[in-house]
């Protein structure tokens, strides 16, 4: 744990002296922060990052009677605090983490940006914004007490993915761009020795993090390259061959939420998803999992993935025109159209995800698709 955030001046009071500890900022709004600062002459922005790293000594050198009236305060805020004497070992400070966002349920979606927004002090609008990135990283290096903390705010439909920035594996993506850029882009890692995958895409894996910022401090002014802490990823597993034993229907109905009735028909249109947008630390167990089972399975990246909307049908094809364009989607002419219909855009998987639930709720059957490929 880091030295005290504030000292209490007033050293010359008889008695013993006290520690104020904040374990967690539980349900304390980052909006309390500026009270605390306040308080203790700091700056938002250092009680902040001290409350983010919890546990965290507040503040040292109280007396006993204004240590327990303080942490009573910070308790009516929401915060987890507690006191110890000065004289007792601070325990070691907690290992950080960044933190990636999943939401798995779209119909929350409103719900989860509200809370999101009120953990971060941030509105809605600014939550929804961060919550378009991909990968949706919305913390870091934070302690796993406020981890704990946001995945309560959260509530189901969304989670949480941590990673240790400092000892993490990153991947290099590569965008269109221009051939000049690229071609001066891949000379470089071949300079520095980073063995390529391929020269657009995925041109590298399993970098360190002292690999990824050296690069990315020559490179960062290219718009189409991203570097991705690889446990932020997130796969498909496609089944593309076995058979439907005994052996395989069971892996399926452990490892997937395939209905065990239906599970024989899926060997009858391979390939064809069986799990969608798995977090990179589960993929690997379950491609051995299928493996043992006879299951030939592969995992697809879909951390970047874009997807189509397809109307099956609509009740009355005014009302999805008026509310596509509700969405911010004006496409006019909707009402003169035949179903099924693709509409002509793309989105990020997840508002297209969103886009779908929008639509369902108002009784309009659509289904997502891949441009590149066949309907999902």
């Amino acid at each position: 744990m880091t030295q005290a955030l504030a000292s209490y001046s007033a050293s010359d009071e008889a008695g013993p002296k006290c520690r104020l500890i904040i374990e967690s900022i539980g349900g304390a709004a980052p909006a309390n922060a500026a009270a605390i600062a306040h308080g203790l002459g700091l700056s938002v922005q250092e009680v902040m990052a001290a409350i983010y790293r919890a546990p965290c000594v507040l503040v040292e050198g109280l007396p006993e009677t204004l240590a327990g009236q303080m942490a009573g305060l910070l308790r009516n805020l929401g915060c987890e605090i507690s006191i110890c004497g000065e004289e007792e070992p601070l325990p070691p400070a907690a290992e950080l983490f960044d933190v990636a966002l999943h939401v798995s349920d779209a119909g929350r979606y409103g719900e989860i940006v509200k809370a999101l927004g009120t953990f971060l002090g941030m509105t809605e609008s600014a939550a929804a914004q961060l919550m378009a990135n991909t990968p949706c990283v919305v913390l870091g290096r934070v302690s796993p007490a406020t981890i704990s903390a946001l995945e309560e705010r959260l509530g189901p439909g969304a989670s949480l993915i941590v990673s240790n920035p400092d000892t993490a594996q990153y991947d290099l993506f590569l965008g269109e761009t221009d051939t000049a850029v690229q071609a001066r882009l891949l000379a470089d890692l071949r300079r520095r020795g980073v063995p390529l995958l391929a020269e657009q895409g995925c041109l590298a894996a399993g970098l360190s993090r002292t690999e990824a910022d050296a690069i990315w401090s020559v490179h960062h002014r290219i718009s189409a390259l991203r570097i991705v802490n690889a446990a932020f990823e997130r796969f498909d597993l496609v089944l593309t061959g076995g058979a439907p034993t005994d052996a395989a229907l069971a892996a399926l109905a452990d490892l997937t939420e395939v209905p065990p009735e239906i599970a024989p028909q899926l060997f009858e249109t391979l390939p064809i998803i069986i799990a969608d947008a798995q977090p990179a630390e589960q993929v690997g167990p379950m491609l051995e999992h299928f493996g043992a089972a006879g299951l030939d399975v592969r995992a697809e990246l879909v951390t970047f993935l874009n997807l189509g909307i397809e109307i099956i049908a609509a009740p009355n094809p005014a009302d999805l025109a008026r509310l596509l364009q509700d969405l911010g989607f004006d496409l006019p002419d909707t009402g003169q159209r035949r179903f099924p219909m693709r509409l002509p855009f793309a989105l990020p998987e997840l508002q297209a995800r969103i886009l779908r639930e929008a639509l369902s709720s108002a009784g309009i059957h659509a289904e997502l698709f891949d441009p590149a490929e066949e309907v999902r």
